[in-house]
C-alpha cells in the first residue's frame, strides 16, 4: 500500500477513535471535543505523522505510522466482511481489533496533551493494562455475531474436555448460585444457565456481558450482569456463591491478587473451580509468539508457582491436566492446512470444528490418559490446567 494511502487510513482511523471516545472534559474556556477535533492538523513528510492544535494550549505529538495496522486487500471494512464471507479469513477482523486498541491510546494521547481530561488522570501501570484488556474485549465483542454460537455443541464436544471434566465434577448445578468470572462471550455463562444454575456473567468488558446477554436470550435463558475487573470484583462482602467458574481467565490478572479477593465469595461447601494455560511447552510457545493479532501483549501462562498460589488461599486443591499428545491437532491446523494463527483464534476454532477431529482426537486423549498417569512430568508439557479449588483459608464462613 502507498505511504500517501496509509497515512490517509491514519488520519481517518484516527478520527473515528476521536469521534466515538467518551468522557473527556472541557476545563471552561476550551473548546469543546468535538470542535477540538475538528480543528486537528495533520501532517506526513515520509516520517512520523505529526498531530497539532493550536487549542486549548498549541501543541504537537508525532505518532509513528508504522505502528497503525493496515489492510491488505482494499483498505476498508466491507473488504474485508466480504473476506470473511467467501472464507479467505477467519470469522473475525484483526486489523479493526488491533486499530481499535492502538486508535483509542493515539486519541488519549492527543487529548491529554492538549489538557483534556477523562477523570482517570494518568493511568497506572495496572489501570493501563486493564484499560488494554478491556478495549480488545471491547473490540473483539463487537467483531462477533454471537447469536450463531452453538452453546451446547461448544462445551461438550470431544475437543472441549476441560467443560467436560468439569461438568461431570460439578455435577447437578440446578439452582445453585455461580458466578463466571470473565465471561467473555457467554459460552460457559449461558451453558450453566441452561443446566439450571442461577448464572451472574461478570467482566471488566461492557461489549462482552451484552454479547453474553444476547447469547443468553437466544437460547432461552437468562443471566444477570456485573461489570468488574477479576482483582476488583466490587461485590458485597456478604455475596456468595456455590460455585465461582473462572474459563481461560487467570493468566490475565494478578493471581495472588484476584484469589486473595475472589476467594471470599465461596460459599461454605461452595468451589472455585478454573482452567488456564500453561507455561511451558515449547510449541506453544511459538505458537503465542506468532498469534500476536488474537492476543493481548500482557497474557501469562500459568507456571507452577501460579498453582501453589493456590495452596495458599485454599485447604484442598485438585489439578487435571488436558492436551499433550492432542496438540498434534493444531501443528496439522498450522502446517497441513496452512491456517493463519492471526487470523483465526486456534482454541475457538477447535470448538467449531471438533467434530471433525474427533477422529484423531478420540484415540490420543487415550494416549494422553495413560502417559500422564504414568509418567507425570510430562503434566507440565500439557496446554491447559483445571484447577477445582474448596474450603478457602482466613475466610468466616
Amino acid at each position: 500500500m502507498p505511504k500517501k494511502v496509509k497515512f490517509e487510513s491514519f488520519k481517518y482511523r484516527f478520527l473515528i477513535a476521536a469521534q466515538k471516545a467518551r468522557g473527556f472534559a472541557a476545563a471552561t474556556g476550551q473548546p469543546r471535543w468535538a470542535d477540538f477535533v475538528n480543528a486537528l492538523e495533520f501532517r506526513y513528510e515520509g516520517g512520523p505523522v505529526t498531530i497539532s492544535w493550536q487549542a486549548p494550549v498549541a501543541g504537537t505529538l508525532s505518532v509513528p505510522l508504522s505502528e497503525a495496522s493496515f489492510y491488505t486487500r482494499g483498505d476498508n471494512e466491507q473488504s474485508v466482511a466480504h473476506q470473511i464471507e467467501v472464507g479467505l479469513i477467519g470469522t473475525e477482523d484483526p486489523i479493526k481489533l488491533k486499530n481499535d486498541i492502538y486508535f483509542k491510546q493515539v486519541v488519549s494521547r492527543v487529548a491529554q496533551s492538549a489538557g483534556y481530561a477523562d477523570g482517570m488522570g494518568t493511568q497506572s501501570e495496572h489501570d493501563q493494562r486493564i484499560q488494554n484488556e478491556r478495549d480488545f474485549h471491547d473490540a473483539w465483542a463487537e467483531s462477533e455475531d454471537v447469536e450463531k454460537i452453538d452453546v451446547r455443541g461448544s462445551n461438550e464436544v470431544c475437543t472441549a474436555p476441560e467443560m467436560r471434566y468439569i461438568t461431570k465434577r460439578l455435577g447437578d448445578i440446578k439452582g445453585k448460585r455461580l458466578l463466571d468470572v470473565g465471561c467473555g462471550l457467554g459460552e460457559a455463562s449461558v451453558y450453566f444457565a441452561m443446566q439450571g444454575a442461577d448464572v451472574t456473567s461478570s467482566d471488566l468488558s461492557q461489549g462482552m456481558l451484552d454479547a453474553t446477554t444476547r447469547l443468553a436470550t437466544a437460547n432461552g435463558v437468562a443471566v444477570h450482569q456485573h461489570i468488574a475487573s477479576a482483582e476488583d470484583m466490587q461485590l458485597p462482602p456478604d455475596t456468595k456463591f456455590d460455585i465461582i467458574y473462572a474459563g481461560n481467565l487467570l493468566h490475565h490478572v494478578d493471581i495472588d491478587e484476584t484469589i486473595s479477593r475472589i476467594k471470599g465469595h465461596v460459599a461454605p461447601g461452595g468451589v472455585f473451580i478454573t482452567w488456564d494455560p500453561l507455561h511451558y511447552n515449547p510449541a506453544i510457545n511459538i505458537y503465542r509468539a506468532m498469534a500476536t493479532d488474537v492476543r493481548t501483549p500482557d497474557e501469562h501462562p500459568l507456571k507452577m508457582s501460579d498453582v501453589r498460589t493456590f495452596r495458599k488461599h485454599f485447604g484442598t486443591v485438585e489439578t487435571r491436566y488436558f492436551w499433550l499428545t492432542t496438540l498434534i491437532i493444531f501443528v496439522l491446523m498450522a502446517l497441513g492446512q496452512r491456517r493463519n494463527p492471526n487470523k483465526e483464534r486456534f482454541w475457538k476454532v477447535i470448538l467449531q470444528e471438533g467434530n471433525k477431529w474427533a477422529w484423531l482426537y478420540k484415540p490420543l486423549e487415550m494416549v494422553d490418559r495413560v502417559l500422564l498417569a504414568v509418567l507425570p512430568p510430562l503434566r507440565l508439557l500439557c496446554w491447559n490446567i483445571v484447577v477445582v479449588s474448596s474450603n478457602p483459608r482466613g475466610v468466616k464462613a
